[in-house]
């Protein structure tokens, strides 16, 4: 069991990491135009082979070993009250961050996008569809789940949100590590990546289309 928890982390864990490093090296033998497109096509392998090795060779994390039966109807109320909770998250500690700890209202990461979005519509797939695949196999599968195998899954959660945040680089630390704990809460409550895949997914879409 333990060998097989590492070699899951490990194989998740390089994909990510080879999908993220090979972006920048994108843009140098690019430069133009071809990058995003490109960029579009890597996140489609990453998130494809992701999902393939997930099928094909599945490994039950602590939140998998206990089957926890839920009706269809049950899954789309954890989405739908999942994607509410993250978006009221947001809203409140974008609040206390502007108000009392002095962050600007503006997000970078967000304007970033928004920028890109307005020249290549067609990266918004990153955005909903790739993005929360990726980051949901890491942070919640990998270093939440998986390191909640082996340590108090409250301090994997909160190792996991931390360094999501950090993984934004927008300054924006508190919302990104809130975010990062109602995803965790999600799959821990449910047993099931798919949920908080696509509560990511719906936030993201959200974000954007409140901002567009």
């Amino acid at each position: 069991m333990k060998k097989q928890l590492q070699l899951n982390s490990l194989v998740i864990l390089s994909i990510y990491c080879s999908t993220m490093t090979l972006a920048p090296l994108l843009w140098v033998i690019f430069k133009n135009a071809w990058y995003y497109p490109a960029v579009t096509v890597l996140n489609l392998i990453g998130c494809g082979t992701l999902l393939y090795l997930a099928h094909k060779f599945p490994f039950k994390d602590r939140f998998l070993r206990t089957p926890k039966k839920l009706a269809l109807r049950q899954e789309i109320y954890y989405i739908i009250f999942g994607t509410l909770a993250l978006v009221l998250l947001q809203w409140l500690s974008s609040y206390i961050e502007i108000k009392f700890l002095g962050q600007p209202s503006y997000s970078a990461n967000t304007g970033y996008l928004l920028t890109v979005l307005a020249k290549y519509p067609y990266y918004l797939v990153n955005i909903v569809i790739f993005a929360p695949i990726m980051e949901e196999f890491v942070f919640r599968k990998v270093l939440f789940a998986d390191l909640g195998s082996v340590i108090d899954p409250i301090g994997a959660a909160l190792a996991s949100s931390l360094l999501f945040s950090l993984a934004h680089q927008d300054g924006h630390y508190l919302t990104y590590a809130g975010i990062g704990l109602v995803l965790c809460l999600l799959y821990a409550r449910t047993g099931r990546l798919r949920i908080p895949i696509l509560a990511h997914s719906l936030m993201n879409l959200l974000i954007i289309l409140s901002a567009w």
